[in-house]
């Protein structure tokens, strides 16, 4: 099944208008041609309403999937990259380790089999295992690239290699981080999508290490993304990690109470405190 004609049989499911299942995250007209298959859309953007919508993003891969024959060598990245993406938000390690298998067997997708690696090592609680080797790998990622702040796949590595590095280390990669995007609202969503996500890893990082130092950078940076719907998250992440840096536990205790009703448990249950 294409994508496009699996959104329509969810949304269909669920009994909504076009309107009422993009919920103002695209507009009316692009979904709708999107729907009749006259414009294309990459798996990323399909996930938004899903995720709006309370959608099991799992399924609705393995419903797509056969429709790119369902051969490892002809499996889009980005739809292994967003299985893995599930199967660690739904602490899934024996799924993780499955996808795995099936990325060591690709060719040019190293910063893949390296974030796979990761979220089976953070949800296995396996961190002080972490290999030299494995550092190496990562580190290398970033050495590669002259320019490693411009390319989306650096910046999700960064985003889930937080716990990798020692505290001097990641900060000094992500004070370049601060630098380059100090006008992150004039950046394209992808971008703003994935420098939030590594502020808001950052901000658990200085938690641990209680800098507050950095974290205000961090937050500075935050404090310029967009206020729309897709990047709701991050406003609820936002506030939770300042209750924290103030103590404020009382109030943090409600954001992941929030969170946790939105289907979101898992994320609220690896938040610190």
């Amino acid at each position: 099944m294409k994508i496009s004609e699996a959104l329509k049989k969810y949304r269909q499911e669920l009994a909504l208008s076009q309107k009422e299942f993009i919920q103002d995250i695209i507009s009316p007209s692009q979904y709708s041609r999107i729907e009749n298959g006259t414009q294309e859309i990459n798996l990323s953007t399909a996930l938004l309403p899903l995720t709006a919508n309370h959608i099991n993003v799992t399924e609705f891969i393995d419903e797509v999937l056969p429709d790119y024959n369902n051969d490892d060598e002809n499996i889009p990245q980005d739809i292994l990259a967003t299985k893995v993406m599930a199967a660690y938000y739904n602490n899934d390690v024996g799924q993780l380790k499955n996808l795995l298998n099936k990325i060591n067997k690709l060719h040019n997708v190293q910063d893949l089999k390296l974030r796979t690696n990761l979220a089976i090592i953070y949800l296995e609680q396996k961190e002080k295992q972490i290999t030299s080797a494995l550092k190496k790998q990562i580190i290398n990622e970033f050495i590669k690239r002259d320019n490693w702040t411009e390319s989306t796949t650096t910046l999700h590595l960064l985003e889930q290699s937080m716990l990798v590095f020692d505290f001097d280390q990641i900060s000094l990669l992500m004070n370049s981080i601060f630098k380059r995007y100090e006008n992150i609202q004039e950046q394209n969503f992808l971008i703003q999508d994935r420098v939030g996500g590594i502020c808001i890893n950052y901000l658990y990082v200085c938690y641990q290490n209680k800098n507050k130092t950095q974290a205000k950078k961090a937050f500075n940076l935050l404090a310029k993304l967009p206020t729309t719907p897709e990047l709701f998250i991050y406003q609820l992440l936002i506030k939770y990690y300042k209750c924290l840096f103030a103590s404020d536990f009382s109030k943090a205790k409600e954001v992941k109470d929030i969170l946790s009703t939105y289907s979101l448990a898992n994320l609220a249950k690896n938040l610190p405190y």
